[in-house]
């Protein structure tokens, strides 16, 4: 997975920066979310995006993206500001309904793929995203814990060069 420059910024610790994206999709069960509490959801997400530890920032997603999302959101054109959080290479799958919609999305390259659902494109959006980060970040972890060499699973040890 590459790497990408937000221009300066340090990456949050991944724990603590798992525990904001987890308190975020929590936030989200609200299936009443008003619009400036939405707003603030989203522009959270865009600040988690750009402060995700190295091996979990979304390609495309930049502080650059910072004067559009708030102009999206001063809009509120919520749908939109969602999408841009995606960043420049997701693979998406939106299906609206009465209720409101699904959305499933794939940030990373790997096979974690996020659904959410809620009562508008923004809100499924962003919970697809959240959980989609929550299951890469888990695979690092798990990646990290038991690296594969050879074919039998090893536990890490700080320190080690392996």
């Amino acid at each position: 997975m590459k790497s990408y420059n937000v221009e300066g910024l340090e990456p949050l610790q991944p724990e603590v920066w798992i525990s904001r994206v987890e308190m975020l999709a929590a936030s989200l069960q609200d299936k009443r979310l008003e619009n400036g509490a939405l707003a603030r959801l989203l522009r959270l997400a865009y600040h988690l995006c750009l402060l995700a530890p190295k091996t979990l920032q979304i390609e495309g997603v930049s502080r650059n993206s910072e004067a559009c999302l708030e102009a999206l959101l001063e809009a509120s054109q919520f749908d939109t500001a969602a999408v841009l959080l995606l960043g420049t290479n997701p693979m998406l799958d939106i299906r609206r309904h009465e209720q409101g919609a699904k959305v499933s999305v794939r940030l990373f390259a790997g096979e974690a793929i996020g659904n959410g659902s809620g009562p508008t494109m923004a809100q499924a959006a962003l919970a697809a995203i959240m959980e989609c980060l929550m299951m890469e970040h888990e695979l690092n972890q798990t990646i990290r814990a038991y690296p594969l060499a050879g074919h039998s699973p090893r536990k890490y040890q700080p320190g080690s060069h392996q």
